[in-house]
C-alpha cells in the first residue's frame, strides 16, 4: 500500500500504458473479427502502424499524468471538447480524404486511462481513510483502561458492594444466538442440591430469554420475602443486543435500583461491542479489502467503535459540571470548546451566546482594574508556559474570584496521556474561576481580630514600659531590683516593636494591590537613605556597609515608605546576624523587566531546609550561642515578602550555614 502512495505518478503512468495497450489490442481483435465475418468497415478496418501505436501510447501517458495531477472534473472540461473535435476531423478525413484517424481507438485511449487512474486515486483515498479509522479506534486504548473481560470482573465487584445481591450472571450472545455465561458472582448461602441448582439455572436462563425477546427489563419480585427479586436486563447498544445481565436480590430491592442497573448494562454493552469489533479482521488488512463486503461491514463497525469511545471520553467533560469551580476549555485559536455549568452561570451566558463567544469574549465578562487586558495574560501564558493567577474583586457584588489560566500540554498522537517524561506540546487553554469571597471574608475577620487584639495590647505594654522607666529614675533602688526593671523595660519595648510589625503585616494582608499608594520612586535613592540610616547601628557591631548603586536605574511605581521599610528590614537582619569585623553589601541591579535589590552578608548563614520557612510569620532560625538581644520577632521577613508581593515582585534567598546569606527581591520596571 505504501509503495502505491510514494510512487503515485509512476503507478498512474503504468496503469495508463497498460490500459491503452489493452484498449488497442481489444479494438484490433474486434476489427479483425469483423473483417473475418465479412463486415467491411471502411473506417476501422485499417491496422495501426508503429507511429500511430506510439502516438496513442504517448496520449494515454499524457492523459494519465494529467489525471493524477488534476481532478476528473477539470480534465473532462478539456477532454470532451477534444473528443468532439476529433470526431469531426475523423468524419471529414474519412469522407473527403479516405484517411482513417482511428476515432474509436483514440477515444478509448483518451477516456479509459482517465477512468482507471481516477479509480486508483479513489482506492488510495479509501484505503487511507480506512487506516485512519483503524488508528483512531486503536487510540481509544489510551483512555479506555482495562479490557472488556477485566471490566466485567470489576463491574460485578462494584454491584456486589453497592447492592444486596445473592447472584449475578453476565450472559453473552454467541454466533448461534445462544446465551453463554462469561461472568458470575455469588454471595450468601449456596444451593447444595444438584436438582435445585439446575432448576434455578433454568429459571434464570428463561428469564433472560424473555428479556431478549422483549428487549426490555424483566423483573420477578416477591414482596413477601423481604423484597427479594430476580431481574434480567438486555445488553443493548445502538440497537444491537449483545447479551443479558441477570441479578438476584435477596432483600431490599427498590424500583430506583433499576435505573442504576440499566445504566450499568449500557456500559457492559459498549464493552462487549468493542471487544467483538476488535476481534474481527481489520478492514485494511489486504489491498483488495475494498472489494469485500465483510471489510465494508467491519469499517462501519469501526465507526461505531469510535463513537463508543468518544461517548465515554466525553464523560470527563460532563463530570466537571459537578465541581464547585467554574471551568472553560479553549483551543489555541481562541475557540471555546467547553464551558461547565458554573462558568455559564458566572458569565451569565445563554446557549446562543456560548456559540458566538471566543476566549477573549469570555474573559471580557471578568475584567477588573487588576485584570483589564486579558490578551496580555494570554500572551504571557503562551510565552512562558506558566499559569496566570489573579484575584478579581467585584465591588458591586462584593465578590472575589480566583482566576487561573493554564496552558494544557499534551503528548504526540501515538503516546498515552498517562505517560511521564515525554515531550509535550501546547494543546489548549484551561480557564478556572473559584469563588473565594467567603475565604477572603474569613481572612479579613481573622486579621481584624488580630489587629484589634494588638491594639488592645499596646496600651498595657506602653504602661508597663513607662512605669518601669519611671521607677528606674529612682536612685534609691537596689542594683538587683534595677536589673529586673531593666529587663521589664527592654522586653516590653521588644514586645511593642513586635506588635507594630505584626500590625503592618496584617494591614498589608487586608489591602489589595490596587490599594497600595504607588508613585514614581528612584530605588537607588531609597537604598542610599537606608544605608545612611543604618550606619550607626553597623558601627556599633564594627560592620562595614558597602553600597553599590546604579545611577542609570529607571524609576518604579511603588509606595516609597513600604519599599524603604523592606530594604531596612533586610539590612537590619544582615547586621544583626553577622559577626563583628565583617561587611554587608547592598546593591541595586538593572535586569530585563525588573530592578533587583541585593543584600549580601558574611554572617552565620541559614540551613537549606529553612529557606522557605523563614518567610512565614513568627518563624525564627535558632542559632547556638545566640544572645537574647539578637533574637528576632519572626515578622521582619514576613513583612518584606508581603510588601514586595503587593508590588508584583518576588523575594529570594541564597544561603548556607557558615557561608553567609544573599537576600534579594525584584520589582517591575515602569
Amino acid at each position: 500500500m505504501e509503495i502505491f502512495r510514494s510512487k503515485r505518478v509512476f503507478v498512474s503512468l503504468l496503469l495508463s500504458a497498460i490500459t491503452a495497450l489493452l484498449a488497442i489490442l481489444s479494438w484490433e481483435i474486434i476489427v479483425g473479427f469483423a473483417v473475418y465475418l465479412g463486415s467491411y468497415l471502411n473506417v476501422e478496418k485499417v491496422s495501426l502502424n508503429a507511429w500511430s501505436f506510439l502516438a496513442m501510447i504517448l496520449l494515454a501517458l499524457a492523459v494519465g499524468f494529467l489525471t493524477e495531477k488534476f481532478s476528473v472534473k477539470r480534465i473532462l472540461k478539456f477532454a470532451v471538447p477534444i473528443a468532439v473535435i476529433w470526431a469531426i476531423l475523423s468524419f471529414a478525413a474519412a469522407k473527403y480524404f479516405s484517411v482513417n484517424l482511428f476515432f474509436m481507438r483514440v477515444i478509448s485511449v483518451m477516456f479509459l486511462p482517465i477512468f482507471v487512474v481516477h479509480l486508483k486515486k479513489l482506492w488510495l483515498i479509501d484505503s487511507e481513510l480506512t487506516e485512519k479509522l483503524v488508528d483512531l479506534a486503536s487510540a481509544g486504548h489510551i483512555l479506555e483502561g482495562k479490557s472488556a473481560d477485566l471490566r466485567i470482573e470489576s463491574g460485578l465487584k462494584l454491584l456486589e458492594t453497592v447492592f444486596p445481591l445473592s447472584e449475578t450472571i453476565v450472559f453473552r450472545l454467541d454466533e448461534y444466538e445462544g446465551l453463554t455465561p462469561i461472568g458470575r458472582a455469588r454471595n450468601g448461602n449456596s444451593i447444595d442440591s444438584l436438582v435445585e441448582r439446575q432448576n434455578a439455572w433454568r429459571e434464570s436462563v428463561a428469564l433472560c430469554e424473555r428479556a431478549l425477546e422483549s428487549r426490555q427489563t424483566v423483573i420477578e419480585s416477591d414482596e413477601n420475602k423481604a423484597k427479594s427479586a430476580q431481574i434480567a436486563l438486555p445488553l443493548i447498544y445502538e440497537g444491537v443486543c449483545v447479551g443479558v445481565l441477570f441479578v438476584k436480590f435477596h432483600r431490599d430491592f427498590e424500583r430506583a435500583d433499576q435505573n442504576v442497573l440499566e445504566s450499568f448494562c449500557g456500559q457492559l454493552a459498549r464493552n462487549f461491542q468493542r471487544k467483538e469489533l476488535r476481534s474481527k479482521d481489520l478492514p485494511n488488512k489486504f489491498w483488495w479489502s475494498f472489494l469485500s463486503t465483510n471489510s465494508a461491514e467491519n469499517r462501519i463497525g469501526t465507526t461505531s467503535l469510535i463513537k463508543s469511545l468518544m461517548k465515554e471520553q466525553s464523560f470527563s467533560a460532563l463530570a466537571s459540571s459537578y465541581l464547585k469551580e467554574a471551568h472553560a476549555i479553549a483551543y489555541l485559536d481562541g475557540t471555546l470548546a467547553y464551558l461547565n455549568r458554573q462558568m455559564r452561570h458566572l458569565a451569565k451566558l445563554n446557549p446562543q451566546e456560548i456559540y458566538e463567544l471566543d476566549l477573549f469574549g469570555l474573559l471580557e465578562n471578568f475584567k477588573t482594574e487588576v485584570f483589564s487586558e486579558p490578551h496580555l495574560a494570554i500572551r504571557r501564558v503562551l510565552q512562558t508556559g506558566e499559569n496566570y493567577q489573579n484575584e478579581l474583586y467585584f465591588q458591586k457584588k462584593n465578590r472575589t474570584l480566583d482566576l487561573q489560566i493554564s496552558l494544557v500540554k499534551a503528548p504526540s498522537d501515538d503516546v498515552s496521556i498517562h505517560e511521564t517524561n515525554v515531550t509535550t506540546k501546547p494543546a489548549c487553554f484551561l480557564i478556572t474561576l473559584r469563588d473565594i469571597s467567603a475565604v477572603k471574608e474569613n481572612e479579613k475577620l481573622r486579621s481584624d481580630m488580630a489587629s484589634l487584639m494588638s491594639h488592645e495590647l499596646r496600651t498595657p505594654i506602653t504602661s508597663i514600659k513607662g512605669f518601669a522607666e519611671l521607677i528606674l529614675m529612682d536612685e534609691t533602688i537596689s542594683e538587683e531590683n534595677r536589673e529586673f526593671l531593666m529587663i521589664i523595660a527592654n522586653e516590653s519595648q521588644r514586645l511593642s516593636k513586635m506588635l507594630s510589625t505584626f500590625l503592618s503585616v496584617s494591614n498589608l494582608e487586608q489591602s489589595d494591590k490596587k490599594e497600595v499608594s504607588k508613585t514614581a520612586v528612584k530605588l537607588d535613592t531609597v537604598v542610599h537613605e537606608v544605608v545612611d540610616e543604618m550606619q550607626e547601628s553597623a558601627k556599633r557591631k564594627r560592620i562595614r556597609l558597602v553600597e553599590q548603586t546604579n545611577d542609570n536605574l529607571p524609576p518604579i511605581a511603588a509606595d516609597k515608605g513600604l519599599i524603604r521599610r523592606a530594604v531596612s528590614n533586610l539590612v537590619d537582619n544582615a547586621i544583626k546576624y553577622s559577626p563583628e569585623r565583617t561587611s554587608v553589601m547592598i546593591s541595586t541591579v538593572l535586569e530585563a523587566d525588573f530592578l533587583r535589590v541585593v543584600v549580601e552578608d558574611r554572617g552565620y548563614g541559614i540551613d537549606r531546609n529553612d529557606h522557605e520557612k523563614i518567610w512565614q510569620k513568627f518563624y525564627r532560625v535558632v542559632r547556638d550561642g545566640q544572645d537574647k538581644e539578637d533574637e528576632s520577632t519572626g515578622l521582619g521577613l514576613s513583612l518584606v515578602k508581603e510588601v514586595i508581593e503587593q508590588h508584583g515582585g518576588v523575594c529570594e534567598v541564597e544561603s548556607e550555614v557558615g557561608q553567609g546569606s544573599r537576600f534579594s527581591f525584584t520589582l517591575p520596571r515602569l
